[in-house]
């Protein structure tokens, strides 16, 4: 391949963003012609500049910041283009809290050693989730624990990294704030009530906790997993199917699969949080387009 574009987001994570990207893009230079790397100063020039990379006919996309930078990143490849049109090969570097993407294409957490696994002479297809027409990285969610999330400042995010996470939703645990949502999966409808959903089209956490549905990243599947009731007592009698990696067994959680989900909230309003930030309300249309990118394959792939 002749060119690349390294987009970086210089204050995702808790590294010096501006050496870090100095060195992520000299490793890659050994693999490509013409190394591009710039830094994003706001969400509009992620989204253009991945855009650009399309519309432009460069072979490689390289986004290095979170689960949020990537999401912009992928709106960006994916705003005006036609479906089935070309696209340059694509390569996540975590460098942000969370991380989850990278974690669930099997990438190393540190950029450098993330860069280092990828094998540039081979790709493999990554399916892409959609809400309500819009690309996501990593997840859709919505209730009590997914806000937790989202009501972390970037600052804390920076300093503290997932410990900020992880204080913000131990604050909410035992809040048992339920809404009543209509589910429909490919057409079969569920109301139930739930305290929080989180919705993805592949996850590598999911893997941890059930054995009945492994949710590869090229599944052509959507998959959105319910909590019923977030009070400590209901979190409890989950713990053991978590643990026995049988979570879909247990009567406070629904786990649905499907090409196409859609929820709507029947008893009030409820926003929905994409890849970590604000997102639209309820309700939303969650689907996916298999195959919809190609993502360089791993050397541990071989």
């Amino acid at each position: 391949m002749k060119k690349a574009l390294l987009i970086v987001n210089p204050d995702s994570g808790k590294q010096d963003g501006k050496s870090l990207a100095r060195r992520i893009a000299s490793a890659i230079e050994g693999s490509f012609e013409s190394v591009d790397c710039r830094l994003s100063a706001c969400a509009d020039d992620v989204r253009g500049w991945a855009r650009e990379a399309r519309e432009s006919g460069v072979d490689a996309l390289f986004v290095m910041g979170g689960d949020g930078t990537a999401g912009l990143a992928l709106r960006g490849l994916f705003d005006g283009a036609s479906e089935g049109g070309s696209m340059p090969a694509f390569g996540i570097v975590p460098g942000g809290t969370g991380n989850g993407l990278a974690r669930t294409l099997g990438l190393p957490s540190d950029p450098e050693q993330a860069i280092a696994a990828y094998d540039f002479s081979a790709t493999r297809p990554l399916d892409v989730g959609f809400v309500d027409d819009e690309p996501f990285a990593y997840t859709v969610t919505a209730g009590t624990l997914p806000e937790g999330i989202r009501d972390v400042p970037s600052e804390a995010k920076s300093r503290f990294g997932f410990l900020a996470y992880a204080a913000s939703e131990l604050l909410r645990i035992g809040s048992d704030e339920r809404h009543m949502l209509r589910i429909v999966v490919d057409g079969r409808e569920i109301v139930e009530d739930v305290s929080s959903f989180v919705a993805f089209s592949a996850n590598a956490l999911v893997n941890d906790f059930t054995t009945a549905h492994d949710t590869r990243v090229d599944s052509g599947k959507m998959h959105l997993i319910a909590l019923k009731s977030a009070s400590v007592q209901s979190l409890l009698s989950i713990l053991p199917d978590v643990l026995a990696r049988s979570i879909d067994e247990n009567d406070q959680v629904l786990f649905l699969h499907g090409e196409s989900i859609e929820v709507s909230c029947l008893d009030g309003s409820l926003t929905c949080g994409v890849d970590g930030d604000d997102g639209p309300s309820l309700p939303v249309r969650l689907t996916v387009r298999p195959g919809a990118l190609q993502m360089f394959a791993l050397r541990s792939d071989r």
